[in-house]
C-alpha cells in the first residue's frame, strides 16, 4: 500500500487549516460503507477497509448518521488508531419532511442532541466538520438565523472544530442553497456535485469559494453515470430531448475523445483527473469498497489535470448543464 502513500496528494480544507488528501472516503453513496453493496460486506471487513484507506494516506472520511450504521462503524473502525491521522465530517439535520404537515424545523435542543449523538457513535470528542444537510431554500432565513447559532455555540464548546453545508444533490442542480449559503461568510466549508455533466458549480459556487477561502469536498464526480455506458447514454438522450444538448452528440459516446487520448485509460479516470483539477475544488469524495479501486483512483489523480484542449472541450459541450444529473 506504500505506493498510494507516495502518490497521494494534499491540500488545505480551505480557511480551515486542515490538509485533507485529494481523494476523500464517504460512507454514502451507493455502498454505504460496504452495508448495501453486492454482496454486503462483514464488520471485519468495514474495519479492513477503513484501514487499508489510511494506509493509502486518506485522511478525510465523509459519513452521516442517514447512512445506516456507517457512523458507528467508523467510531469502531477508528479505535486505536491515533487521532490526528483522519478527520471526520458529518451531517446535522436542520429540517425533516413530514408526509402529513410537509418540512419540520428542528429545535435547538435536537440539532444538540444530533451532534452528541454523532459524537458518541463516532468516538470522538470533536467533529472535524459538521455540514449541514440542506433543506428547503423557503427556510433558509431561519436556518441562518435561529438554528445556525445553535451549531456556533457547539463550537465555541469544543463540539465542532469547522461548519459547512451540503446540498441536495438530487434535486438542486443549480445550487440555489449554496448560492444563498455561502456568501453569507458562515460556511468553512461546502459539499456539492460537480462533474464533467453538470458544471455549473464553476459559475456559480467555485468563484466565490476561491476568493474567501472556503474548502470543497466534491461528490458525484463519477457515481454510476461514469461507469454504466447505459446510464450514460439514456442520460444524454433525456438531455437532447430537453434541448439542453446538441443532437450532434452521440449518446453512445459522448466523450470518446477522452478515450482516444492512449494518456486516459476509462471515463473514471478523466472524471476524477477533470473534477480534482478545476480551480475550487479541494478534494473529491469516493465511495468505493474496494481497496484496488480506491488504489487507481489516487493514481487516476497523481497523473495530474487532463490536456487543456479536452477539458476546453468538455467546458464547451456540457459547460452550460445546470441539470440535477450524474447520479
Amino acid at each position: 500500500m506504500q505506493a498510494g502513500v507516495e502518490m497521494i496528494s494534499y491540500r488545505p480544507l480551505g480557511r480551515t487549516g486542515l490538509i485533507v488528501s485529494t481523494l476523500s472516503m464517504g460512507s454514502g453513496g451507493y455502498n454505504r460503507l460496504g452495508q448495501t453493496s453486492d454482496p454486503p460486506l462483514t464488520e471485519p471487513e468495514m474495519h479492513r477497509l477503513v484501514h487499508g484507506v489510511l494506509d493509502l494516506g486518506i485522511n478525510l472520511f465523509d459519513t452521516s448518521p442517514g447512512y445506516l450504521e456507517a457512523e458507528a462503524i467508523l467510531g469502531r473502525a477508528f479505535r486505536g488508531t491515533p487521532r490526528d491521522r483522519y478527520y471526520v465530517a458529518t451531517r446535522v439535520v436542520l429540517s425533516q419532511f413530514d408526509e402529513a404537515s410537509g418540512p419540520v424545523l428542528m429545535t435547538p435542543e435536537q440539532i444538540t442532541e444530533s451532534i452528541e449523538t454523532s459524537l458518541r457513535r463516532l468516538g470522538v470528542d470533536e467533529i472535524d466538520v459538521a455540514l449541514i444537510a440542506a433543506t428547503e431554500k423557503a427556510d433558509f432565513d431561519y436556518m441562518i438565523n435561529e438554528q445556525f447559532p445553535v451549531l456556533e455555540r457547539l463550537c465555541r464548546q469544543g463540539k465542532i472544530r469547522f461548519l459547512g453545508s451540503s446540498e441536495t444533490a438530487l434535486s438542486d442542480g443549480a445550487h440555489a442553497w449554496l448560492q444563498a449559503a455561502v456568501p453569507t461568510g458562515k460556511l468553512d466549508v461546502i459539499m456539492i456535485a460537480y462533474s464533467m455533466l453538470n458544471q455549473s458549480a464553476r459559475h456559480t459556487v467555485f468563484p466565490y469559494c476561491t476568493a474567501h477561502d472556503v474548502g470543497v469536498m466534491n461528490i458525484f464526480s463519477v457515481r454510476n453515470i461514469f461507469k454504466d455506458p447505459d446510464r450514460l447514454a439514456a442520460t444524454i438522450e433525456d438531455l437532447q430531448d430537453q434541448e439542453l444538448l446538441d443532437e450532434s452528440i452521440d449518446p453512445h459516446s459522448p466523450y470518446d475523445f477522452l478515450l482516444e487520448d492512449p494518456d486516459i485509460a476509462s471515463l473514471v479516470e478523466a472524471a476524477y483527473r477533470f473534477v480534482v483539477y478545476t480551480e475550487g475544488v479541494t478534494t473529491a469524495v469516493c465511495s468505493a469498497v474496494t481497496l484496488d479501486k480506491i488504489e487507481q483512483n489516487i493514481e487516476s489523480i497523481a497523473k495530474g489535470p487532463l490536456p487543456e484542449m479536452h477539458v476546453k472541450r468538455i467546458q464547451r459541450l456540457f459547460g452550460h448543464i445546470s441539470e440535477p444529473v450524474g447520479n
